[in-house]
């Protein structure tokens, strides 16, 4: 069974508490205007996908304390994944690896290889505690919960980097999620060495825990020498021969080519290390290995691949993943492809799988609003043809900044915009090829309209 994890502006998850059975788990969701309980089960978390999807709509669609348990969570995999890096690995810090339980499991999963040899699932899980401080700026949390965890996860991914050809550092050994290639030999396998995954992860730490560490004033200590010396060393990014992100570090075979993971490209989304402005030949080749692996998938997948189109800026695609993912599943029957939708809304994946319907939230909102912490973009991938008319409210960006959106006729009409937050953000906002300067201060609403013109601005209390 899958964990369930509730996130809407109703219920709250808010406490966990554990039977004397393995597997079994009792989680409370607490409705935020009645108080009315639900208590239900859950088992077995997959960190290589699946949990952190769950998570994804929190920030982006304003529900940022639904992550609280994730965090809990993850101090708890923190205690246990110190004893698995020293007694497993030799290396500090801490890790996880791809199954976990309610007792916080960090060990690595005992199965086929190409489950059991991935200890990445912390550090995946350790990215969503910066984004977390980029959307709330709340400093607190950035120094007491997110920088220990951050700091420790980075304490083991700079132990267990080893010199590999080129003067690059690698892990090694390395799979990449639940796939597998064709050996030099021609038999399957799945372990080889600094999966693009693997290394597009630990960047992601590790330029986490530098801009944190600059935060908080702890520029200098010898963990942030490591890293500084570590970044420069790690592989880039590289093409196959058919102009797609390789997903291994050598060019292997690929005997499942439409693979339901998407996991090479994890650095545009939900990464952040490839961009369109920045990377475009990079952003390219993720373009055609999305088209390489094809639309067909379980929900999840499909939600992902819609997360991917919307940060390429091709509403097209998106919109295709859109219609996808919303294809019927009758009672009893079956589609073609291996996802779609029951009745009762729950995505397709027998029994079923909640995670494809918050990364289906997650993926609408990068449809409509992306940010980083000085751009803010919206309407990015709106499919102008398909929903030429209508308004979202309260999606949330980079900086605390909070949105209110409405287009006709496939055009931005208006876009309101404030925070509550002490720092004033700066930010430049765009709108297709317009860009305007903005400064958001706390408690100011301001109301823009075409051509990103502010129409007016007036208390947030008013």
């Amino acid at each position: 069974m899958r964990i369930l994890l509730w996130l809407n502006s109703y219920f709250s998850m808010v406490a966990i508490s554990s039977f004397p059975a393995p597997g079994l788990e009792l989680r409370f969701l607490i409705c935020k205007e009645s108080g009315a309980k639900i208590l239900h089960l859950s088992g077995t978390p997959h960190l290589n996908i699946n949990l952190q999807m769950n998570y994804w709509p929190a920030l982006t669609c304003n529900l940022s304390e639904c992550q609280e348990p994730l965090f809990d969570f993850l101090g708890s995999l923190a205690v246990n994944g110190s004893k698995t890096a020293k007694v497993n690995y030799q290396a500090g810090g801490w890790v996880t690896h791809h199954v976990s339980d309610i007792w916080a499991k960090s060990s690595a999963f005992l199965k086929n290889p190409k489950h059991a040899v991935w200890p990445m699932g912390g550090a995946w899980l350790c990215t969503h505690l910066w984004e977390h401080y980029q959307f709330s700026l709340d400093k607190d949390f950035l120094e007491n919960t997110a920088y220990p965890l951050l700091e420790g996860c980075a304490n083991f991914l700079v132990d267990w980097l080893i010199e590999g050809p080129g003067g690059y550092l690698e892990t090694n050994p390395s799979t990449s999620p639940e796939h597998a290639f064709v050996a030099p030999d021609g038999k399957p396998a799945s372990v080889s060495y600094s999966t693009t995954m693997d290394i597009t992860i630990i960047r992601e730490v590790f330029l986490a825990v530098l801009a944190s560490a600059e935060l908080l004033g702890k520029a200098d200590i010898d963990l942030v020498e490591r890293i500084k010396k570590a970044l420069p060393r790690l592989p880039p990014i590289q093409f196959a021969r058919d102009r797609t992100i390789m997903e291994w570090a050598l060019d292997f075979k690929d005997p499942e080519v439409q693979h339901r993971h998407v996991s090479h490209l994890f650095g545009l989304y939900p990464g952040h290390t490839i961009a369109m402005d920045n990377d475009p030949d990079v952003c390219e080749a993720v373009a055609n290995s999305l088209y390489k692996r094809g639309e067909d998938g379980p929900g999840w997948s499909t939600t992902w691949k819609m997360a991917l189109w919307a940060r390429l800026l091709n509403s097209e695609n998106a919109y295709r993943m859109v219609l996808k993912l919303i294809t019927l599943v009758p009672p009893g029957g079956k589609v073609e492809f291996e996802g779609g939708l029951y009745t009762n809304l729950w995505t397709a994946h027998p029994p079923f799988q909640i995670d494809a319907n918050f990364g289906f939230a997650a993926a609408i909102a990068e449809m409509l609003i992306q940010s980083t912490q000085s751009d803010l973009y919206l309407l990015p991938a709106l499919p102008r043809d398909k929903w030429p008319m209508g308004s979202v409210k309260g999606l949330k960006a980079r900086g605390d900044v909070t949105v209110d959106i409405r287009w006709k006729e496939g055009e931005l009409h208006e876009a309101v915009l404030w925070s509550s937050n002490d720092r004033n953000t700066v930010a430049r906002l765009h709108y297709g090829k317009e860009v305007a300067a903005v400064t958001v201060r706390r408690g100011i609403v301001y109301r823009f309209g075409s051509g990103l013109r502010c129409l007016e601005t007036w208390p947030l209390c008013k």
